[in-house]
């Protein structure tokens, strides 16, 4: 409904500027698509766009004067009225019946209340987490996994099919550090006294495995010349113990891509050679030098060291070259938020390989720092001093912490405070949602126990007109007014995040909705025995509150609870 009517509105816009710039004999390029606004505030419209203000340099008109020919010529059987604010902002204002018809299709809908087919027929690839496999998934990695499944749940939403990938390196140097790891502590539980390397992995999973390699291998491995035993055995553990957190937090991926596997098949070495072919490759001092500022990088960037070694852009570029080259119309990758420097060589490389960078979107997730009984808290994974995903999960549970992580972009730092997260109470912004949606929960139960009719087949019977006709006439309240114009905003929220990969809009707008209903339940009695068909008026618009805040937070991953 409303993403139909934004882009009829849209085209009206257009022709209307289209029309004013023949008359002035200008040729200006007027947007395919303007910038719409939600409002914060119901003064300011149900929809409001700055195009007059972006559009009134190329008019030689200024904004106000503008926006309001604009306003003069929309003409518009949805609309109620348009208005001109402030410098030259146009804010439109829908007529009631056309805000009623939202609740039959909310109710209609269910769950796919939002969804819509803007990407229909696109592909994506989203990589994220793609930590080392090198210990358990701690909290700092929490972020990375909730945001990037949050992404793909909305991508899928707006209509892309999307592909969900897990990237480890289990090859370089920490692969070695954790053999070392792991061997030093199973000659230690053959009793054998040996020193721990000074800078292993000194947490107690090592222990753990090592002691259960002891346990089925017994000293087979004492003398092994190779750290290639413990690794691989390592490496299995702890990637199992990282898919059973991600499974705890809700998180599946559709493929998982091996480092090795690129040494393996000789394509490290084939894409530097393809890049000295292509020129932009060198040698200087022993080492091999990609030719980055090239493509705006401030200096040329090793790619093989003086050692032979390679550094972790060479891998890097066959990995996402294999992803270009599997046809996707979009790639996206978390990355943490100390990487911005090191996407401007990824996309030197992948340039200088003749790829469209484009289309890679790489989405840098700032630190999240934990903070319990007002401290922060330090943490070391190297040193063993981390708090585990699964002492987290287990403290907190899924649901709020997939949502807390999900309040602040990704580009902002966060402070998680973990007392708050296991608060129960409306200071909690998970429980403050939830609570809404108990709350309507509970209205229908006290409904039956009051002998009011909570059956609301009668209204949804009714044909879109008529239904929506019923629901004007009875909700005339300005907060049922303020609640209808957030539940028409919906689609264009998930629209708009799925757009701007912002999937923190979401929860942002769930917030916003809980406290337009939380207002409502305060001053608005629901159930009223002597008004059986206002009651069922208004249990029919709560019952869409419901559905929009359990659609909200299906999409994030949640399950709403009807009591609590």
């Amino acid at each position: 409904m409303i993403l139909q009517t934004l882009e009829e509105l849209n085209q009206k816009c257009r022709e209307i500027l289209q029309e004013a710039a023949g008359e002035q004999g200008l040729d200006v390029e007027i947007p395919e698509r303007f910038d719409w606004e939600l409002p914060k505030e119901a003064k300011f419209g149900d929809l409001s766009t700055n195009v007059a203000m972006v559009l009134a340099k190329p008019f030689r008109t200024p904004p106000r004067k503008l926006a309001e020919r604009i306003v003069e010529r929309l003409s518009d059987e949805r609309v109620e009225r348009c208005e001109v604010a402030g410098p030259g902002f146009i804010n439109l204002f829908f007529k009631p019946e056309y805000l009623a018809h939202v609740l039959g299709e909310v109710h209609r809908l269910g769950d796919r209340y939002g969804a819509c087919k803007a990407f229909a027929g696109k592909k994506v690839l989203v990589e994220f987490v793609s930590a080392n496999p090198t210990g358990p998934l701690h909290v700092g990695h929490a972020r990375g996994a909730i945001a990037g499944d949050a992404l793909c749940r909305l991508l899928a939403a707006v209509g892309y099919k999307t592909t969900r990938e897990y990237y480890f390196n289990d090859a370089g140097n920490q692969m070695n550090v954790l053999g070392e790891s792991v061997r030093a502590r199973y000659l230690q539980a053959l009793g054998r006294e040996v020193d721990f390397p000074e800078h292993g992995y000194h947490g107690e999973y090592i222990t753990d495995i090592a002691r259960e390699l002891n346990s089925k291998a017994g000293d087979r491995y004492e003398k092994a010349g190779s750290l290639q035993p413990f690794i691989e055995y390592a490496t299995k553990k702890i990637l199992k113990i990282i898919e059973a957190d991600l499974e705890g937090l809700g998180v599946h991926f559709d493929s998982w891509i091996k480092e090795t596997r690129f040494h393996e098949e000789g394509l490290v070495q084939k894409t530097i050679d393809k890049l000295r072919e292509r020129g932009f490759v060198y040698d200087k001092e022993g080492a091999q030098f990609l030719k980055t500022t090239e493509f705006g990088d401030d200096e040329d960037r090793v790619i093989v060291k003086s050692n032979g070694a390679y550094t972790y852009l060479a891998p890097d570029l066959p990995y996402h070259s294999d992803k270009f080259d599997r046809g996707y119309d979009l790639i996206i990758n978390l990355m943490g938020g100390d990487h911005a420097s090191y996407v401007v060589r990824l996309k030197a490389g992948l340039e200088a390989l003749g790829y469209d960078t484009q289309k890679l979107h790489c989405l840098l997730l700032q630190m999240v720092r934990i903070k319990r009984s007002g401290e922060i808290v330090k943490l070391s994974t190297r040193a063993g001093d981390f708090l585990p995903l699964s002492e987290m999960l287990e403290e907190i549970g899924k649901g709020v912490t997939r949502f807390l992580f999900l309040t602040r972009s990704l580009d902002s730092m966060m402070d998680f405070d973990w007392d708050l997260a296991k608060k129960h109470s409306m200071e909690n912004p998970v429980f403050y949602v939830q609570n809404a949606h108990v709350r309507i929960c509970s209205i229908f139960r006290k409904g039956q126990e009051k002998g009011v009719s909570t059956d609301l087949s009668p209204l949804t019977k009714l044909g879109p007109e008529q239904l929506a006709r019923r629901m004007s006439e009875g909700l005339r309240l300005p907060l049922e007014r303020e609640i209808l114009v957030k539940l028409v905003h919906y689609p264009l929220v998930v629209l708009k995040a799925g757009q701007q990969l912002a999937p923190h809009l979401v929860p942002v707008y769930l917030q916003d909705l809980a406290k337009l209903f939380h207002a409502y339940y305060e001053t608005q009695n629901v159930l009223t025995p002597d008004d059986p068909e206002g009651s069922l008026v208004r249990l029919y618009f709560i019952d869409s509150i419901r559905q929009a805040l359990a659609t909200g937070l299906h999409l994030l991953g949640i399950e709403p609870m009807e009591e609590m």
